[in-house]
């Protein structure tokens, strides 16, 4: 094979790719190597796209070479997330959430969502429309979260938001406008949530992070509901007395 064939098959695929010849890049189409976000391992993401890295050895004029390519994966990664997606919210699962969170290692807000008096919906209206009242929510957190926020359903109807950030307050924000959608949607059952945030920056375990936020949910639940709050020392040691 000649190096302008490979660079034709190549490029009629829209990969992008780099040759390689005794670590000597020979030819490079657009790589940026490791400079995406990773959805699993080697998978990275433009936009709604996904793409699987690859490597192979060709013979190129009768010379060994590496290529390295982005092969678009899109349908496949797709259909692993749409399995991994919890079937009433149609946000992460539990089991998906915890994998993140294991991975996670920059500064993040959580958010620990919980629905006020969700068990009378149930005990009032049945548990369909209590599904309904899930996939609502889910749906509502879902259009106003960015693709590299993460949201999954923590537990009955517990949601869990972590935000790529470290402005609290502009989350508490987002946060609030979401609670104001979903009592809009839900006005013939007057519903809200009480939500809870806390910071992580890589000092403390990401457990008493979680907890942090519980404690704080756990005040706005105390305090009339319907709001959300962030966390502070003062929270916990009352929540301890």
């Amino acid at each position: 094979m000649t190096l302008e064939i490979l660079k034709q098959l190549l490029s009629s695929f829209g990969w992008e790719y780099k040759i390689v010849y005794n670590n000597q890049v020979i030819c490079s189409e657009n790589y940026n190597e490791l400079t995406k976000n990773t959805i699993y391992e080697d998978t990275f993401q433009y936009g709604n796209s996904y793409y699987k890295g690859k490597e192979k050895k060709v013979i190129i004029d009768d010379i060994e070479c590496k290529v390295s390519y982005l092969e678009d994966v899109t349908k496949y990664i797709e259909f692993v997330l749409a399995l991994k997606k919890d079937k009433i919210t149609g946000l992460a699962t539990r089991e998906d959430l915890e994998d993140y969170i294991s991975k996670l290692r920059k500064t993040s807000i959580f958010v620990l969502c919980d629905i006020d008096d969700f068990k009378k919906v149930n005990d009032n209206y049945g548990h369909p429309v209590g599904d309904q009242v899930l996939n609502l929510l889910g749906t509502t957190i879902k259009k106003n979260i960015r693709e590299k926020d993460f949201a999954g359903r923590y537990g009955g109807e517990e949601f869990l938001i972590i935000f790529d950030t470290d402005n609290i307050e502009s989350v508490k924000l987002r946060i609030d406008k979401i609670n104001r959608d979903f009592n809009v949607q839900t006005k013939n059952l007057n519903l809200s949530f009480s939500a809870g945030l806390s910071i992580y920056d890589g000092s403390k375990r990401i457990t008493e992070i979680i907890k942090e936020a519980d404690v704080a949910l756990y005040y706005v639940k105390k305090n009339g509901k319907n709001n959300s709050a962030i966390y502070s020392k003062e929270m916990e040691e009352n929540f301890t007395k």
